[in-house]
């Protein structure tokens, strides 16, 4: 038998008290918190799930967020390029009056020229239009400097025909080929803008190289870059090896050799060709397509180089001096075929900015749907059934009392209550 003592009856009591006001106190926590899980002991698989839904809350918050600034972004491409597309619909109904002889006196010509040329000023000033954030939409990772704050740079001379005044007789594209990169889904990518070397171009480009590179072997392990893509020359490649590396590159450009074993870079699109020697390589100078003094682009073809193609804005400089002279076959057939081409550039970009528009609409849909999802999970796992919760607190308090209660009586008094 065992042998019971009142110091044993009131550690007992006191352990039960203790064990009561403990429970209570965590249902009183997660009454107060809403929260089933306060500290990672309570329930440590609970909290392990609980880090992993609030971690994707903060994702699908942030891909929200880029979703926003992504939309806002083509927004602004988009209006630009709507400003464009009406100057362009302008320019071609008087390029057509121009071709079809409405224009019969020097001073109408005059007119359309002039009108030309202040459509060609807007034009250059919505290529330089710069965000909400006071970055250029088309200068590619352009930031703007106060010596460089435009990406295109028009150049001005006088000129003696007729009233042009100071007027533009080329634009040199300062920006560079970045495309501002949004990750609107885990691991998906999206293209907010364009850089003006392709959007602003009218016709396809050509690079004809003057010098003969048929006995060109290249001395060392190298690389070139061509539209942002790195190719890579090894050494010993000769010219006909180095044309197949550029045309299995996956770009919009293909190279040749010419009849005089020269190298002619054209592209497949319409966009200024971005070629560049990585690094201390040196086989685009060697092959006489870069200049050596100046190797960086933009604006760093050879001296040499024969180029072919046109910007929208030397093609409407050629118009509008077609226009002064009055050629009407030039303007009917040379510069309405350009426009043509240019127009077919603009709204094959603004096909794409409402195609990428439309996608990020129905990112943002999906990114709204899976948040809700996920914040249902969390509350599944992370919350507490209030009805439940209060029902377990008033059993513990009514148990707590019953066992106040019952020691109180079980604590009978002894011999010593009574030596007084």
């Amino acid at each position: 038998m065992n042998r019971i003592t009142n110091q044993m009856i009131n550690n007992t009591m006191s352990y039960n008290l203790q064990r009561h006001q403990t429970e209570m106190d965590r249902v009183q926590n997660s009454l107060a918190t809403g929260k089933n899980v306060n500290v990672p002991r309570d329930n440590p698989i609970a909290a392990t799930n609980q880090m992993l839904y609030h971690t994707r809350l903060t994702e699908i918050d942030q891909f929200l967020s880029n979703l926003t600034e992504s939309r806002s972004r083509l927004d602004e491409v988009d209006t630009a390029l709507q400003s464009t597309l009406r100057i362009f619909q302008r320019i071609r109904v008087l390029t057509v009056q121009g071709a079809n002889g409405i224009y019969t006196s020097f001073e109408l010509k005059e007119a359309a020229a002039t009108e030309v040329n202040q459509l060609l000023d807007e034009l250059v000033a919505i290529a330089n239009t710069k965000g909400a954030t006071g970055r250029s939409i088309f200068g590619g990772h352009q930031t703007g400097t106060e010596e460089q704050p435009n990406p295109w740079v028009p150049i001005y001379q006088t000129l003696t025909a007729g009233n042009q005044g100071d007027a533009m007789i080329g634009v040199e594209y300062r920006g560079n080929i970045g495309k501002f990169k949004r990750e609107v889904a885990k691991g998906e990518y999206l293209d907010v803008g364009i850089p003006g070397n392709e959007v602003f171009w009218a016709t396809n480009q050509v690079l004809t190289s003057n010098r003969d590179v048929s006995a060109y072997s290249a001395p060392t392990n190298q690389s070139i870059r061509i539209d942002g893509r790195e190719i890579n020359i090894s050494a010993g490649d000769n010219i006909d090896i180095i044309i197949d590396k550029i045309n299995n590159a996956g770009l919009s450009v293909r190279a040749s050799k010419g009849g005089r074993n020269n190298l002619i870079m054209e592209t497949t699109t319409p966009h200024q060709i971005w070629i560049e020697d990585a690094g201390s390589g040196t086989v685009l100078k060697d092959l006489g397509v870069l200049n050596p003094t100046f190797p960086e682009p933009p604006n760093n073809i050879d001296p040499t180089v024969t180029i072919g193609g046109m910007s929208v804005f030397e093609m409407l400089i050629q118009l509008r001096d077609d226009l002064v002279r009055g050629d009407q076959e030039l303007i009917g057939g040379r510069d309405l075929g350009l426009i043509d081409l240019g127009l077919e550039n603009i709204l094959k970009h603004l096909a794409a900015i409402g195609a990428k528009t439309n996608r990020i609409d129905e990112l943002a849909k999906r990114t709204e749907y899976d948040k809700g999802n996920v914040t249902a999970m969390l509350a599944n796992t992370e919350g507490i059934d209030y009805a439940e919760t209060i029902m377990n607190f008033k059993w513990l308090e009514s148990v707590h009392r019953y066992a106040l209660a019952v020691g109180a009586r079980s604590i009978m008094p002894t011999l010593m209550d009574f030596l007084r």
